[in-house]
């Protein structure tokens, strides 16, 4: 080859290696190598689930300059291999860029490592960096200044002393130390262009900082994008449906979520075949904890959740028109973490949701006040407690026919509930369980499903007390509100406290209302 040769083929390698600076779905599938499942080392092709992430991924650094994720998904859909891919990707193309792996335990701390070091000795090297520290920890990459170091969450000290520009930390809600490491590592990566923070993992129940990290990105109190991922968006999950017979269970879940028989068939076998030994309530629990449906089912799957999922997710699906009277349900607050929520039902259709952020009751009277008559409401049910007997004097100052729901005195069926609260709620979910209509409203839904239950002494059913929960269920304080007293619409004086009675389903969406 003479130089004239050489140095064609010096551009061309040049030229090649500007496109993969710049485009990671070209440098994955020509360099990068993973260990598959069933057959081997193979070339790395992204999955469904992967290329949709990739997608999020590119717009973020598109139109922010940095990414901050918060990934919830069911078990192996290669979102791991994916991120540890962009990880490396982005240390050696980016000079002075210092990125942490880290895990919940030591076995997985080391895979992970494994995956980034089987990606770099198998790049070409036209287009990799030396690595000039090679250890069992860290990769450092000569003449870039930039590295890629792994830690295990087990230790409080963890990526203590250092400065890094990514972060990717795996299976959070199964680590241990997490305030810890919230108040060291994270507190390392800064806000400026070309920081890259993951966090991911499947769910563990709820109340630690994954579940509400991920409760305050929903609600878009946070900086990070919520990305959940189900089962079912993976379309490797599916098995022949050739002689398969389903349940009553599985055809309704078939009807709520739009799967397919193969996937609904590979449902059937992991929930037989995988989820290991016990009732089928328990491994059912299990798999919905593993392989969700929804972000909500996730973390409620091995809870003693109060509400149904599925009726909620039914209800997020349905079409009733409204018929009968217009209730509107209020949960004023003021100040700390809580918001008001506020809810018009009329009938079977829940026609507005509102969680407000407001300081002044006199704001929160005239928010009421413009509900009140742009739905043209009969009644507004105020809980009364605190800050809200303001309110409620207020719109009953106004002349606004409004209600005082003081949900901690005794229950209209004394034997049977524990107080007011319990018996409101009770009258939710029957209402749920028999159609309903909500919009489809992340917050309601994470309201809906947050609250437990239990019995007292005298086995009258109490809910879970608010002083054991992290925050406060505003949404759906509110929509039981408007189950406090019958009321009787305007107009239709003859429905009393079967409301929707006379509700037709519809085919079209839309007529409800939606601000949190």
């Amino acid at each position: 080859m003479n130089v004239s040769q050489k140095a064609d083929v010096l551009k061309k390698i040049n030229a090649l290696r500007d496109v993969y600076a710049n485009n990671f779905r070209r440098f994955a599938h020509d360099c990068l190598v993973i260990r598959t499942k069933t057959n081997g080392i193979q070339p790395f092709v992204l999955n469904s689930v992967q290329l949709d992430f990739l997608a999020r991924f590119e717009k973020q650094i598109q139109f922010r300059g940095l990414c901050r994720f918060i990934v919830l998904k069911a078990r192996q859909m290669g979102l791991s291999t994916l991120i540890e891919a962009l990880m490396y990707w982005w240390a050696i193309f980016h000079s002075g860029f210092k990125g942490l792996v880290l895990t919940h335990k030591d076995s997985a701390t080391q895979e992970l490592f494994e995956m980034t070091r089987r990606y770099h000795n198998n790049v070409p090297d036209f287009f990799k960096p030396k690595a000039h520290n090679d250890s069992s920890h860290e990769l450092t990459f000569r003449g870039l200044e930039s590295a890629i170091k792994t830690a295990t969450a087990g230790s409080k000290n963890a990526g203590h002393g250092s400065t890094f520009q990514g972060l990717h930390w795996s299976e959070v809600s199964r680590s241990p130390n997490q305030d810890d490491i919230v108040a060291g590592v994270l507190q390392t990566v800064p806000d400026g262009a070309g920081s890259l923070i993951f966090l991911e993992s499947t769910a563990n129940g709820i109340g630690d900082f994954f579940h509400e990290t991920w409760q305050a990105a929903v609600r878009g109190e946070n900086d990070f994008e919520p990305a959940f991922y189900a089962w079912f968006e993976m379309a490797e999950y599916r098995r022949s449906a050739v002689g398969v017979e389903f349940s009553e269970e599985e055809l309704e879940y078939q009807a709520i979520f739009g799967v397919d028989d193969e996937q609904l068939a590979w449902r059937q076998y992991t929930i037989n075949n995988k989820m290991g030994s016990g009732s089928l309530e328990k491994r059912l629990n299990l798999f919905k904890e593993q392989y969700p449906s929804t972000a909500e089912e996730a973390f409620r799957s091995d809870e003693n959740s109060f509400i149904a999922p599925e009726s909620v997710e039914l209800a997020m699906r349905s079409e009733y028109e409204p018929v009968g009277a217009v209730v509107i349900g209020l949960d004023p607050a003021r100040q700390g973490r809580d918001h008001t929520g506020v809810v018009v039902r009329q009938g079977r259709k829940v026609r507005y949701v509102g969680r407000w952020k407001l300081d002044d009751t006199m704001m929160i009277v005239g928010r009421v006040v413009k509900l009140f008559d742009e739905f043209q409401a009969d009644c507004v049910f105020v809980d009364a407690i605190g800050v809200g007997a303001g309110v409620y004097d207020r719109l009953r100052e106004l002349g606004y026919k409004a209600e005082q729901a003081i949900v901690s005195k005794r229950a209209d069926k004394e034997h049977t509930y524990f107080n007011k609260r319990a018996e409101i709620w009770t009258d939710m979910a029957e209402w749920l369980d028999n159609g309903a209509d909500l919009p489809d409203s992340h917050a309601l839904r994470d309201d809906l499903l947050l609250l437990g239950y239990g019995y007292d002494s005298s086995n009258r059913l109490k809910m879970q007390s608010k002083n054991n929960l992290t925050r406060s269920p505003d949404l759906g304080d509110a929509l039981a509100l408007t189950f406090y007293a019958p009321v009787a619409a305007q107009q239709d004086d003859d429905l009393g406290v079967n409301y929707g009675s006379k509700a037709k389903k519809w085919r079209g969406k839309g007529g409800a209302k939606v601000r949190v």
